[in-house]
């Protein structure tokens, strides 16, 4: 089975929602405390792969499909896009075109000239259209997020192929439909449109898989030397001006010379953020003809998930328009021999994303699963990855989202446990902050305080924020280990008449110590495996507090575990003293 575009490694995935709080569409779903992405409601604008710090979300590698279509005896052509200018900015076209024929390639030539007839043929359409907007459809990103979820928008999209389709059919319509066509470019949902569409691609690559590709085969740049070279070129012609098709507002540019005389508004907005506000307030009766061009990534596709060198976006865009420039000063490209290619294009085949109703009460449900009885519970912190409590619930009605995933829920639940396994513990112990105020502290230090410690602890069990140096003459210790950041103690200490042992340790150093406290006359044949441990717990259940949700979980199961030695170590000496 073919992986799919975009996918979880899920052995590496860390748990961390990242890929959550970035994706535009929700569309992750975490099963096992791992992410893996579902595929009716991606729109593979390859955000989760861009963010996530672990590298567990992949794009499908099709360097070895390329690779077994050379292989072949059909002429292969590469389609090659045209912000390679500014991603393979370190080789010269002549270059690049002797790297690709060293490969195998029978010709390659630029989808720019697919994205010349898109703009011809799109500007024709917008002539014969009355008033309204009209949304363009070269960006596969726009068109799925269009497709699946603002699917009443479909009527205002063009109706045509993407350039890469465009050239696709263009070249088979030169080459013969036995040539195979391989494109290569920054985006990664080409793979799914050439996957989804019959396009006539028969692969897609991104740069980042070409430039892997070029460098497995030692065609890096500085290895050809161009007296060395072939004089080579783009076939069947250099393109024009669908070179500026890569940044916002590139396609317009384009148009230029067909709608000069036309009564047509032009905008260009880029970004998927931008693009949903725009898609989720369109005008809906006005007066103008208005066509926007949609980009899903930030300044176009020289800013594409596929690209293989993260320069700034401002030299990106500077390379391509003045590569963009020359090529047309130096070119009259009118794309004759192109005019008859057919590009009408039906998205229907894209389903949309069925929106869910939710009753309020399901949702409170939800909500209570993660400790949020009221609206005062609902923090909106955004630790999940969703932007409300409301949304995390409803991805749990929809089993996208498992309750784990609170933040704030699994600090309480931790929080609570380390408290319940605090008053467990055979001796005494108290936890103190930087200000020699009392964190928590368990049943038994009160006890081991005498009477009026033990009636403090009555009427506030826990004694937080108790200080410490009102409850007993030892807070000097307590001083020394906070203010000098010293990592242990151990010490005798007498209080009324009774001789303890005090150990203190440092849990985060110069802020947070812990005191552990026991009397000297009683047995102490494990004393020192019995605070070992007792260090372990307290130092988990601490970290258990600050870290993610991900990492509380793990660390309460752990403390348990340790907590069940200490007791069952305490149990058996008393056993034995008997």
């Amino acid at each position: 089975m073919n992986l799919p575009t975009i996918y979880t490694e899920k052995n590496n995935c860390q748990d961390c929602y990242k890929c959550i709080r970035h994706c535009p569409v929700k569309a992750i779903k975490i099963d096992d405390h791992r992410a893996s992405i579902v595929q009716d409601l991606c729109i593979y604008c390859g955000k989760c792969v861009q963010v996530c710090p672990a590298g567990a979300k992949k794009v499908r590698n099709d360097i070895s499909s390329a690779k077994y279509l050379l292989q072949q005896n059909d002429p292969v052509i590469l389609s090659l896009a045209p912000s390679f200018r500014s991603d393979f900015y370190d080789y010269s076209d002549n270059q690049l075109l002797n790297a690709c024929k060293a490969l195998g390639f029978f010709a390659v030539s630029e989808t720019a000239l697919g994205a010349e007839i898109v703009s011809r043929v799109t500007s024709d359409w917008l002539k014969s259209k009355k008033s309204g907007v009209y949304l363009s459809s070269c960006c596969p990103v726009v068109v799925q997020l269009i497709s699946k979820y603002y699917s009443d928008k479909m009527d205002s999209l063009a109706p045509f192929d993407s350039p890469m389709q465009a050239h696709a059919k263009y070249l088979n319509q030169i080459y013969g439909n036995n040539a195979k066509v391989i494109f290569v470019g920054p985006c990664i949902a080409k793979k799914q449109e050439a996957e989804e569409f019959d396009t006539g691609v028969d692969v897609a690559l991104s740069f980042n898989e070409f430039r892997e590709w070029l460098q497995s085969e030692a065609l890096e740049s500085e290895y050809l030397l161009e007296n060395k070279l072939e004089n080579l070129n783009f076939e069947p012609k250099q393109a024009g001006k669908g070179a500026y098709y890569p940044i916002d507002g590139g396609m317009i540019a384009s148009m230029k010379d067909n709608i000069a005389i036309t009564d047509t508004s032009y905008m260009s907005f880029s970004g998927l953020q931008n693009v949903k506000d725009i898609l989720e307030n369109l005008p809906k009766n006005i007066d103008d003809k208005v066509f926007i061009e949609l980009l899903a990534c930030d300044g176009g596709c020289v800013n594409g998930p596929g690209i293989s060198h993260e320069k700034s976006l401002a030299e990106k865009r500077y390379n391509t328009l003045k590569a963009a420039n020359d090529i047309c000063r130096a070119t009259k490209n009118k794309a004759d021999s192109n005019k008859d290619v057919q590009i009408s294009a039906n998205y229907n085949k894209i389903s949309p994303v069925l929106e869910r109703m939710y009753s309020e009460q399901d949702i409170q449900d939800a909500l209570k699963l993660v400790g949020k009885l009221s609206e005062k519970d609902e923090l909106n912190c955004g630790g999940c990855g969703y932007e409300t409590c409301r949304q995390f619930a409803q991805a749990i009605i929809d089993e996208k989202a498992e309750r784990q995933m609170c933040v704030s829920y699994m600090r309480k639940v931790a929080q609570n446990k380390a408290t319940v396994l605090l008053q467990k513990m055979p001796y005494g112990v108290v936890l103190v902050d930087e200000h020699l105020k009392v964190i928590e502290s368990n049943k038994h230090f009160a006890e081991l305080l005498g009477d009026e410690t033990q009636r403090i602890y009555d009427i506030k069990p826990g004694m937080e924020g108790a200080d410490i140096k009102k409850l007993t003459s030892a807070h000097k210790l307590f001083a020394n280990a906070l203010e000098k950041g010293i990592e242990e103690i151990e010490k005798d200490i007498r209080l009324d008449g009774k001789l303890f042992h005090l150990s203190i340790f440092s849990i985060h150093k110069f802020k947070i110590v812990c005191g552990i406290i026991y009397p000297l006359n009683e047995e102490s044949m494990s004393k020192d495996y019995l605070i070992g441990k007792l260090k372990d717990v307290i130092s988990d259940n601490l970290a258990m507090a600050q870290k993610a949700a991900f990492l509380l979980g793990e660390n309460a199961s752990r403390t348990e575990i340790k907590l069940n030695t200490i007791i069952d170590s305490y149990h058996q000496n008393d056993i034995e003293n008997e």
